[in-house]
């Protein structure tokens, strides 16, 4: 396969875009040379290339041969020794094997010269002392635990290559002269035969560079396999496994990957790299050339470049660990507080539903940004906008940045819209992209405030929401020009249970009035002394600097006014020049003499829009609750 292999919904994960790029920086990198040394795998096609990354959740994303099959080789020894821990305990354990970087190859005859011990479990002498260390009262029972043990950590069931098995077996006298050395120092009890015979089958089992992703995810995720569920290891022992893995797990090399990766990690001269993240992913690479230090060539070079491109250096600071998503609701629960005529109303009932707000908490950065990224993709079958509300959200690290542009991308692209909405001191949009860049880039402080950026940001989740709902109307065939708002007093809501005689009686009492745009309808703080039928044009209303809602053609304002005397509590301001029908309180006393029918009706009718406006508060309450 040449591209990355997991797609969500369609439409690709960020993830996968990056992987592709990654992979095709390094496809045709032909340095280094295949492993000789054992005969079998100098015959491996030295072209193969896989990259693999598993999330703790059991998302993978592949790029490249991800299904060839490859033998383990080394990259068996952590988990051979997390086995040897199980069944020993430590104490057993580090009394025949040290933990410290040996800084020679991985075949040295190269003893701890105090102690005897071979340095550590990651180069050969102290591996085959791991494996002597499994339990088993037969051969056959030993080997079964080591498959088992590999098998959940991989999540499925594994098998060997018998072929390279029986070559590593008949050629491997530099390993028998270890084990021999070993057992006279006493590192080492038993049949070195047999215990040579487990190590050469751990080192054959066949994988791919997907199981080695989800092998290093298990690790990442505390010993516990994402696809499976099932507990591999436990807690304490993992933790033993991957501190090994950090100092020792790439030989020679490890003080350099350390400085440069900084994950731990694990490679093998079958052309694997097994790197894990504690808490965030695993990944698995296969290329077969290796460099002089046994290390894959490809496979180093991808790791630097995920580390580099997703700061995934363990002593990266990241923040606080917080899922992205605090919660998710659709337009059709929560609607923007921009009043529309009926007809408008009752269309966006159906059409509303199609806007997805996801909230957003926290620090974004790789391994969460992943998560919404997959979430909202998943949710875009169904979806015409995708709103972030980032106002919860303290920092958003260059990555996480990186990757909101690749998402908008891809949305806009999948033919839906994407808007942003910045906290106060967070991002404002990159350059070109249209996603938020912070301008501490990794140092995870605060960005530049926010700005609207034709439509692609937007300062409130309101805001965002009336956008939303006009392009919906729009599409739908309504006309969308504030300045055209227009409304017959027969046409409004408010005044549906009156007849056409109710109506008329009605509009004898209303006085006609024109103001321009920006002029003040209502003060609050005034008397509320009057009733407006707003018949053209749209009104916003605000306390003060907030804006509360936009108001259009067909609506009433200042309905209050019917219930007895009081004081404004907002500001209406013309947002366009507006037409309004006016009932004054005179005016309201004298259709009461004329028409106690109609003022009893108008009198129900703010009722109802009162219950009607409780109702929508405690939808929106439920779906903003915790």
């Amino acid at each position: 396969m040449d591209g990355a292999g997991e797609k969500a919904g369609g439409l690709g994960s960020p993830v996968v875009e990056i992987l592709d790029e990654i992979y095709r920086r390094h496809r045709d990198v032909s340095d280094g040379a295949v492993a000789t040394y054992i005969p079998e795998l100098s015959k491996v096609d030295p072209d193969r290339f896989g990259l693999a990354v598993a999330m703790p959740d059991g998302q993978v994303y592949e790029a490249g041969d991800c299904a060839t099959l490859f033998t383990l080789q080394s990259i068996s020894k952590p988990i051979v020794y997390g086995l040897a821990l199980k069944d020993n305990g430590l104490a057993g354990v580090m009394a025949r094997i040290g933990v410290a970087p040996s800084g020679d190859a991985f075949n040295a005859i190269h003893f701890d010269a105090a102690t005897n011990r071979p340095f550590n479990p990651m180069v050969n002498s102290g591996a085959i002392v791991a494996a002597s260390l499994v339990g088993g009262r037969t051969p056959a029972e030993r080997l079964a635990r080591v498959m088992d043990m590999l098998g959940a950590f991989a999540g499925r069931t594994l098998s060997i290559d018998e072929a390279v098995f029986r070559s590593e077996r008949d050629t491997g006298h530099r390993n028998r002269a270890i084990a021999h050395l070993e057992l006279a120092s006493g590192m080492i009890e038993g049949d070195i035969d047999e215990h040579l015979d487990l190590y050469f089958r751990q080192c054959s089992v066949l994988v791919t560079a997907r199981d080695v992703a989800v092998m290093a995810a298990t690790l990442a995720n505390g010993g516990v396999n994402p696809l499976t569920g099932i507990r591999a290891l436990a807690t304490d022992l993992v933790r033993h496994v991957l501190s090994l893995m950090t100092s020792c797990g790439m030989y020679d090399y490890a003080g350099e990957w350390e400085f440069d990766v900084g994950m731990p990690a694990k490679s093998g001269v079958g052309g694997g790299i097994m790197a894990a993240l504690p808490g965030e992913l695993g990944i698995g690479v296969f290329s077969p050339r290796l460099d002089p230090h046994g290390n894959s060539v490809r496979g180093v070079g991808v790791c630097r470049d995920l580390a580099a491109r997703l700061r995934l250096h363990m002593l990266d600071h990241r923040g606080a660990v917080r899922a992205p998503v605090r919660r998710r609701y659709r337009g059709d629960v929560v609607r923007s507080t921009r009043q529309r005529p009926a007809a408008a109303q009752r269309a966006l009932d159906g059409l509303a539903r199609s806007i997805v707000v996801f909230e957003l908490q926290g620090d974004l950065r790789f391994a969460n940004m992943e998560a919404l990224a997959r979430e909202a993709v998943a949710a875009l079958p169904g979806a015409s906008h995708i709103v972030l509300d980032a106002q919860r959200v303290s920092s958003i690290s260059a990555v996480a940045n990186d990757m909101l542009a690749r998402l908008r991308r891809r949305i806009v692209e999948a033919g839906r819209a994407m808007v942003f909405i910045p906290a106060a001191a967070s991002a404002a949009p990159a350059a070109g992209s249209g996603a938020p860049a912070a301008s501490g880039a990794a140092s995870g402080r605060p960005a530049r405030a926010a700005t609207d950026d034709d439509g692609r940001t937007a300062p409130d989740v309101d805001t965002a929401l009336e956008r939303a709902e006009t392009e919906l109307l729009r599409r739908a065939g309504f006309d969308t020009d504030d300045a055209a708002a227009r409304a017959e007093l027969a046409e409004f809501e408010f005044l549906d249970r009156l007849d056409a005689g109710g109506v008329a009686a009605l509009a004898r009492h209303l006085a006609a009035a024109e103001l321009p745009a920006g002029s003040v309808l209502i003060e609050e703080g005034a008397e509320a002394d009057s009733v407006y039928f707003l018949v053209r044009g749209v009104v916003e209303i605000g306390i003060g600097a907030v804006r509360l809602g936009t108001v259009e053609a067909g609506n009433v304002l200042g309905e209050v006014a019917l219930l007895g005397p009081g004081r404004r509590t907002a500001t209406v301001r013309a947002r366009t020049a507006v037409g309004v029908l006016v009932l004054t309180a005179d005016a309201a006393a004298r259709l009461h003499e004329e028409a106690p029918d109609v003022q009893r009706e108008l009198l129900l009718a703010v009722g109802r829009s009162l219950r009607e406006r409780l109702r929508r508060a405690n939808l929106e309450i439920q779906a903003h609750a915790p």
